[in-house]
């Protein structure tokens, strides 16, 4: 698989998670921290599998900072597959798998190191 292939995969892999979050998560009455959502994709499957704790930290942080509602990111949290996001959460997560994403799940990846181009000196 080429890089470009898991970085899609990658992607499609956390479309599929934010898509299908579908029952509100035990709502404490906060947003829950950059740290808790973390911990909850890296002790999940959601993402598509394991998940490196940089790329989960980067994925957490895109979504922490988001205009997802707390109830969102506490159904991630909670892993709850029956919540049910709003028009507005469905918006923002076509937001943050923009770019955010991408980058995150591109800079986890271990990229090979490139030949030195002889011709450019």
């Amino acid at each position: 698989m080429t890089i470009t292939q898991r970085t899609l995969s990658a992607v499609a892999a956390s479309s599929a998670l934010l898509l299908t979050l579908s029952a509100c998560g035990g709502d404490d009455g906060g947003r829950p921290s950059v740290d808790d959502i973390s911990e909850s994709l890296q002790d999940s499957d959601m993402l598509g599998g394991e998940v490196d704790a940089k790329v989960a930290d980067c994925v957490a942080e895109a979504f922490h900072d988001s205009d997802l509602s707390d109830e969102a990111l506490q159904a991630i949290v909670d892993q709850d597959e029956d919540y049910e996001p709003s028009e507005d959460d469905e918006k923002a997560i076509e937001s943050v798998q923009s770019e955010e994403m991408t980058d995150c799940i591109t800079e986890g990846m271990d990229m090979p190191e490139l030949p030195e181009d002889p011709d450019a000196s």
